[in-house]
């Protein structure tokens, strides 16, 4: 597959990412340097730029002159991953509340509502992830606080792969879209300490229903 000349590296980066996020490339799947040189018909060094990128974002572990192994999450990882963005998703909503534009936010969250509870039970689940990410998204782009920002952008990939595995299923579309509206509630009414709780609970009980359905899936 050919590419255009220019940024050769982010391009790369950023379809191996989306296949990695979107498991089109699996967990502990290798790549080789010469089999990414041949896909993308480029020289080695825009694919080992991209590795090194891709290395630092946590999703894959990059070796030098060889290639890249998609990293592996355990179960005591993805606890983690799901405790971690709780908490750092619940500090934006308190940061956020306290911007000038807090009205324009709360119409964002509305829309956004919305969207996602027409996207429940389409067929490209893809869409219905985006849009429910982005639920979260709105907080930090309004938390006013770029340690925070980079805080959730570098764990945000690594969730993405689990959220992806597990999207399709309509029991958990409800139960995120419920989450949100009730998250959404709290802190319309400026009962911003319920909202921040209600997004610990949130995250804390998507991984609880996530790592059921993924059970099931498997028998």
């Amino acid at each position: 597959m050919g590419l255009a000349k220019a940024n050769l590296s982010d391009q790369i980066y950023e379809m191996l990412r989306e296949d990695i996020v979107h498991q089109r490339i699996k967990c502990g799947e290798k790549m080789t340097v010469k089999m990414l040189v041949e896909r993308f018909q480029v020289s080695a060094t825009p694919v080992r730029e991209a590795l090194v990128r891709l290395a630092q974002e946590k999703l894959v572990t990059y070796h030098p002159n060889a290639g890249a192994s998609v990293i592996e999450l355990t179960d005591n990882d993805i606890r983690e991953l799901y405790e971690f963005v709780g908490d750092v998703d619940s500090l934006a909503i308190y940061y956020a509340s306290r911007h000038p534009d807090n009205e324009e936010l709360i119409e964002k969250l509305k829309e956004n509502l919305k969207k996602s509870r027409e996207l429940i039970g389409v067929e490209n689940a893809d869409m219905w992830n985006a849009s429910t990410d982005e639920f979260h998204m709105l907080f930090l782009d309004y938390c006013q606080n770029s340690r925070l920002m980079e805080a959730a952008e570098r764990v945000r990939s690594q969730l993405g792969i689990v959220s992806n595995q597990c999207g399709n299923f309509l029991s958990l579309q409800e139960q995120i879209c419920r989450f949100h509206e009730e998250i959404f509630e709290a802190y319309e009414r400026g009962d911003v300490q319920a909202a921040m709780d209600l997004m610990k609970q949130h995250m804390s009980e998507s991984l609880i229903e996530e790592q059921r359905l993924l059970r099931e899936e498997e028998k």
